[in-house]
């Protein structure tokens, strides 16, 4: 037994195996378009050299390709039997890209606790960008602005 064959049970009882090959014999599928598409219908990602998405979009491509076969055999103006006219499938259009966000910058008010400050009443703020907090300095506030906007500021000025 190969790894494509697989076991069936027919309808009086009785076992057999069959691949992928022998459907398509059995089943009189002469187009290799449709029995390209078949296979990897029936077996998707299931080979190992293919994912189960990688194998359905190509079995998508060759069922396209097989109605292009199909309509290329017809007289001029004909259709398939049972066919409406029908829109050709077009890829559907692509959202605009998002405008791009501004970089931003938090400003933090921050506050420096020193124990002999505590006593004395006497308490230090001061602002900083979110990522230059010193170590002994902790925040109380935030304000956010994009960077674009943001100016050295002069010492002792708030944002």
């Amino acid at each position: 037994m190969n790894n494509y064959e697989k076991t069936f049970h027919s309808t009086c009882g009785g076992e057999f195996l069959a691949d992928v090959y022998s459907v398509l014999v059995a089943f009189g599928v002469t187009c290799p378009a449709r029995a390209h598409a078949i296979k990897k219908l029936l077996l998707p990602g299931q080979r190992g050299a293919k994912s189960e998405v990688q194998d359905l979009k190509e079995a998508l491509a060759s069922v396209s390709r097989a109605i292009d076969m199909a309509r290329a055999r017809l007289p001029e103006g004909g259709t398939l039997t049972g066919e409406t006219e029908v829109e050709p499938m077009t890829e559907p259009e692509s959202e605009p890209e998002p405008e791009p966000q501004p970089k931003l910058v938090t400003w933090r008010r921050c506050v420096r606790i020193w124990p002999r400050e505590i006593d004395d009443g006497t308490l230090y703020t001061n602002w900083f960008p979110s990522r230059e907090i010193p170590e002994d300095w902790y925040p109380v506030e935030s304000y956010t602005q994009p960077v674009e906007t943001v100016q050295q500021l002069p010492e002792g000025q708030e944002p």
